[in-house]
């Protein structure tokens, strides 16, 4: 969100400039004022709609799993990744994935970091397969 700010600083600088000593239409250097205005107030209002906002997909790398709930049409999976820390995913319910996820969290609950993918699916359907297993990371962060 910072960088977001960063380069939306630097845009109205450049436009500030441009009013001040660009030779055009004074029409044109408020409409780019205006713009700039707008574009900034709209790109803060979609961001701030966005985050925290779950992801729906299935996550594509290996993760560790963390919680999943399950609903009647849908499956919330919070899990942890070196690249992006903890993301919440949101993907369709399916009994096969919600069971092994099931599996998960109990041997998670006995004191076993579990680890999961998703796989492609092998009977052509929308469903990837899950893989959950013992996660073996390292020790400093096995033991949170």
């Amino acid at each position: 969100m910072t960088n977001i700010y960063i380069v939306y600083l630097l845009l109205s600088t450049f436009v500030v400039f441009l009013m001040f000593y660009s030779r055009l239409n004074v029409f044109v250097k408020a409409l780019a004022l205006s713009a700039t205005i707008l574009l900034g107030l709209l790109t803060q209002a979609h961001y701030i709609l966005q985050l925290g906002k779950p992801i729906e997909k299935y996550p594509s790398d290996e993760f560790v799993y963390v919680h999943h709930m399950s609903e009647v049409d849908k499956i919330y999976v919070w899990i942890w990744t070196n690249e992006a820390g903890n993301r919440l995913h949101v993907i369709p319910y399916n009994q096969d994935t919600a069971e092994e996820l099931q599996k998960g969290k109990e041997k998670q609950q006995k004191g076993s970091t579990q680890k999961g993918k998703f796989s492609k699916a092998k009977d052509g359907s929308n469903n990837p397969g899950l893989m959950i297993d013992t996660w073996k990371g390292p020790k400093n962060l096995n033991n949170k």
